[in-house]
């Protein structure tokens, strides 16, 4: 009889009605939004450590060859070592180990490194996660990064270098999209768009910040530490504090943990736990134990297959725009001052980014940036608007491609939301990591703008305005999931397309091919 009294006063909620009662942007949210700023910090550090680290310094002729030698095209190639030395004696990279003439290829291969091991391992790794769960995935990820950070600090040739940060990028690729999709899943899509904004200004930030540490520090190995105390407290923090992800543990069929992992956010948030509630899908289903998505399933649905590769071409086009531009920077005046200004210079671009997307929705706000973009760098294709200075070196063509930079650049945020909100739970990880594959495309060519700029600095500007084009009509065909719910399954992925009409006129994936019953 007790029994069936508590059957009665069972309550069925949704997993984001459950957390808005144990409140949606309480003390945990903050936390762990913090968390993601942080590990966006991290990584954009260390994306750019090499570059800012690759600066070649000032250096001092020694004699009178050396003075005529730097006015032709040779510069310090054709010199030996008496004939000149660095004004300074900080050390970085280039000057460790000798990145010039026949080994300034060197430079761009450090990069291109990095963005390899991001694009070889995500696809893997997200799967890790899709299998494993956020928690577990996120803590490993967190943990090696630690451990490789300590190995660049004691390398002594540039091969233990690059073998290390083949391995920070690996490490990036996993820890992003677990970090990020833990976000997502443990508050509304409307606190979500903002902590990806702030984390996305936070990349940007510590892209500003490895270059003022690279300028102002004697040694490379002080480079270094920054980023260890970052990765150290995101992972002290993220054990001690976050737990699972109730959107995984209800896909997985374990409910009753997912109720408790509510209620721990109940417990940081100082509200009351949950009591007599059943956890539903979005439509109202319950959904029983099953086994992983796989990537078949995924592409025998028209609608995700389309909407994965039109998602997936425009992060590749926002990431040749950000990283291409950025490694242009050595022919835009000052390279520290712009790489310091590009970090900058993005956040009040993002923030704004947040209001469009949650006013006027997602569509509209990422088409408009990119056509802002593009606008920008069709303008700084104007030859007499690199000859008006506005401050120092900083002309307005350089104003126009760091415009067009934080236009683009400021996207990669809105995307990481827009994609997780158009594909189901058990398949979010696996489908971000496709179209963040997409994107490390983009970052392998984007070190190769060094030496395409000794052909014509044009070339890149011209194939990141085709880009921008074919990426601006594609997102036409995505729809728009401004206060939707997260998808469970690829039935309520369906319904959002129905919902706007673009639902195919004959499906492939039909419900006998998954017995009926959503995933």
């Amino acid at each position: 009889y007790n029994e069936y009294k508590s059957y009665l006063r069972m309550r069925s909620l949704t997993i984001l009605k459950s957390l808005e009662e144990v409140n949606i942007i309480g003390r945990f949210q903050l936390t762990l939004g913090g968390i993601l700023i942080l590990s966006s910090l991290f990584a954009g550090y260390i994306t750019f450590q090499f570059q800012s680290l690759s600066v070649q310094p000032p250096i001092q002729c020694l004699s009178s060859k050396c003075l005529e030698a730097i006015k032709t095209s040779d510069g310090i190639c054709s010199l030996s070592d008496s004939d000149w030395k660095y004004k300074d004696d900080k050390t970085n990279w280039l000057t460790e180990f000798d990145l010039t003439c026949d080994r300034i290829y060197l430079i761009s291969l450090g990069t291109t490194i990095y963005f390899l091991g991001f694009f070889l391992s995500v696809s893997p790794l997200c799967i890790f996660v899709d299998k494993f769960g956020r928690k577990t995935s996120s803590l490993v990820f967190l943990v090696l990064q630690i451990a490789c950070m300590a190995l660049l600090w004691t390398s002594n040739s540039i091969t233990q270098i690059l073998a290390v940060r083949f391995l920070l990028g690996a490490l990036h690729g996993g820890a992003s999209i677990s970090v990020c999709v833990t976000t997502s899943e443990f508050t509304s899509p409307r606190y979500a768009t903002l902590f990806m904004m702030l984390s996305s200004a936070g990349f940007s930030i510590g892209g500003g910040v490895a270059g003022l540490f690279a300028k102002w520090s004697s040694y490379w190995q002080f480079t270094v530490l920054p980023p260890i105390v970052m990765s150290v407290l995101c992972t002290a923090v993220f054990w001690y504090l976050i737990p699972e992800t109730p959107y995984w543990l209800f896909a997985k069929g374990y409910e009753s943990r997912a109720i408790d992992s509510i209620n721990i956010v109940a417990y940081y948030n100082k509200m009351p736990k949950l009591e007599h509630v059943e956890l539903v899908s979005s439509s109202g289903e319950v959904i029983p134990p099953k086994k992983s998505q796989s990537l078949g399933i995924i592409f025998k649905s028209d609608i995700l297959r389309n909407s994965i590769i039109f998602l997936a071409f425009n992060w590749f086009t926002v990431s040749i725009c950000y990283y291409g531009l950025e490694f242009n920077a050595g022919t835009l005046g000052d390279e520290y001052l712009v790489m310091m200004v590009m970090g900058c210079f993005d956040t009040p671009f993002k923030i704004f980014l947040f209001y469009f997307a949650e006013t006027y929705g997602r569509q509209i706000s990422t088409q408009t940036y990119l056509v802002s973009c593009l606008v920008c760098l069709v303008l700084s294709g104007l030859s007499f608007l690199d000859r008006i200075s506005v401050y120092g070196n900083f002309t307005v063509k350089t104003f126009l491609v760091v415009s067009g930079r934080a236009f683009g650049g400021s996207c990669f945020a809105l995307f990481y939301i827009y994609t997780g909100e158009i594909l189901p739970t058990l398949a979010r990880s696996l489908g971000m990591s496709i179209c963040s594959t997409s994107a490390r495309v983009g970052s392998l060519l984007a070190p190769m703008v060094i030496l395409v700029n000794q052909i014509s600095p044009s070339i890149i500007y011209v194939f990141i305005v085709v880009c921008l084009v074919i990426a601006i009509s594609m997102l036409r065909r995505i729809p728009e999931t401004l206060g939707q719910p997260l998808p469970n399954s690829i039935q309520d992925c369906e319904r959002l397309f129905e919902s706007q009409g673009m639902m195919p006129s004959k499906s492939r994936l039909s419900r006998s091919d998954v017995g009926g019953k959503p995933f």
